[in-house]
């Protein structure tokens, strides 16, 4: 592209970190990226199979882009944690912000650190700095260490730290505080309420953290969502200035969040093609006015879900091919060496920081004599994974696993021991399911995985002889830490 190095928009895509569509970067990502020079790339689930395979890809994308561009990955622990199918699922923020231990929670990012320096990821996108005011938050949730801002303050100051001295940058989300929020800006505007808390955002960066990103989420308080951060020169300004002398990079929420639809319309800017008018925007929809208003945000960083063909269109478009020599430059060889989500946590200290959050909870909740558990699942279909891999696990302990969706017609199924596994919030129909299984059972165990919000969901609706056990983590080594094993 002739002038590309200086024009306008190669100045814009220079800002922009991009998604791929899979594990393999295609002809036409090759060619875009060669186009472009984007900031880097960020990682997903779809884009991890396997150890061997991650590292191949990551090896490739560094001959591909910039020598300072950067590899990006969600890897916070818990609920998110793209690359666990290669490096395993740190244990959630919330289990660490319950032991309260603050060298622990160093001492897990460390490792997480320095397993994805390992497979050539730069830098992670965490830890979590949001306070979760809002209970029932549907998107912060396990990922916060906590509902009080001092303990969140020390143990993401201890996470940074931690991931800094594993070899990787970190990056503090989601300024300037999504954990007060009651709906989810993946899908529509929000306001912070008591969300914005500046407090954890301080303590990490001054133990070291040296990027924040900001939501797309107003500064202020109001009853209406006002404009988000993500398009407030001044509140990046505000971001720079909270601890002197830091200046932290500066990235922006995913660009292609419903949170943005409101504040771009009323800029006259609209998606491009068919749109549902709700929702993620499809990111070859988004028009290049989309990208320039958040040019004049203040991020240093535009974070893309995938890459914006229209705005940034590749030699032909994403259908575009380039030679075979290059082709094979950056697709990485099989086999792809898969590994099972949460193989490799077993022992370490990601092990034992899950051994002492479940000893912490409450441990074992189940009768001894129970054969039979009745497990009430609301995962299936979650963006962030369903609950499948705990079969294994079940079947290990029960002699019978009886697996129902909730909400549902649990009321004439009864059992003394429960396994509820959640990702959000129960609805009111999924909670009164729960408490007719429990039935007229007056003794029994309920184990509930996921959500905070559960537990108190769930002693609500539960005989008074019934234990409780809520763990924040729904991987099978969460359920190895509990019994034992």
């Amino acid at each position: 592209m002739s002038g590309a190095a200086t024009s306008p928009a190669a100045a814009l895509a220079a800002r922009l970190v991009v998604g791929l569509a899979g594990p393999r970067c295609t002809r036409a990502e090759a060619a875009w990226l060669a186009r472009w020079r984007p900031a880097g790339v960020i990682l997903f689930a779809r884009n991890v199979t396997g150890r061997t395979q991650l590292g191949a890809l990551c090896r490739q994308l560094r001959a591909l882009l910039p020598a300072e561009a950067e590899i990006l990955a969600d890897q916070e622990g818990g609920p998110v944690a793209v690359a666990a199918a290669a490096l395993g699922r740190p244990p959630a923020a919330w289990g660490l912000g319950l032991v309260d231990d603050p060298e622990l929670t160093r001492r897990v990012h460390a490792e997480t650190g320095a397993r994805l320096r390992e497979a050539g990821v730069t830098r992670a996108l965490a830890p979590v700095a949001d306070v979760l005011v809002e209970a029932r938050n549907p998107v912060i949730g396990a990922r916060a260490f906590g509902a009080d801002p001092a303990r969140v303050a020390r143990h993401a100051a201890a996470a940074a730290a931690g991931l800094r001295a594993g070899g990787v940058g970190c990056c503090l989300k989601h300024w300037p505080g999504h954990g007060g929020t009651v709906a989810d800006s993946h899908e529509r505007a929000v306001a912070t309420a008591e969300g914005a808390q500046g407090g954890p955002f301080w303590a990490a960066l001054a133990a070291g953290a040296d990027a924040v990103m900001l939501g797309h989420l107003p500064v202020a308080d109001p009853a209406e969502p006002a404009t988000p951060a993500t398009l407030d020169a001044a509140a990046a300004g505000r971001v720079r200035a909270l601890v002197p002398g830091a200046r932290p990079l500066l990235y922006a929420d995913d660009i292609t969040m419903g949170a943005l639809r409101d504040a771009m319309a009323a800029r006259g800017i609209l998606p491009l093609g068919p749109d549902p008018g709700a929702g993620l925007v499809e990111p070859g929809a988004l028009p290049l006015a989309w990208l320039q208003a958040l040019e004049t945000g203040g991020c240093d960083r535009l974070l893309c879900r995938g890459i914006p063909w229209r705005a940034l269109p590749g030699a032909d478009g994403p259908d575009a091919a380039i030679g075979g020599a290059e082709f094979a430059a950056c697709t990485p060889p099989g086999p792809d060496d898969a590994t099972e989500d949460g193989a490799a946590d077993a022992g370490g200290v990601y092990a034992e920081a899950l051994g002492r959050v479940a000893r912490a909870a409450g441990g074992d909740p189940f009768p001894s004599a129970s054969r039979r558990l009745l497990w009430l699942d609301a995962t299936r279909g979650d963006r962030w994974g369903d609950a499948d891999a705990l079969r294994g696990a079940l079947a290990g302990r029960f002699a019978d696993v009886r697996r129902l969706d909730v909400p549902g017609d649990c009321g004439a199924v009864a059992a003394d021991a429960l396994l509820v596994t959640s990702h959000r919030p129960l609805g009111a129909a999924a909670a009164e399911a729960v408490g007719a299984a429990a039935g007229s059972v007056d003794a029994g165990g309920c184990l509930a995985l996921g959500h905070p919000s559960l537990a108190q969901d769930l002693r609500a609706r539960l005989p008074g002889g019934w234990r409780l056990t809520a763990l924040p983590d729904l991987a099978p080594a969460a359920l190895t830490a509990l019994w034992g094993g």
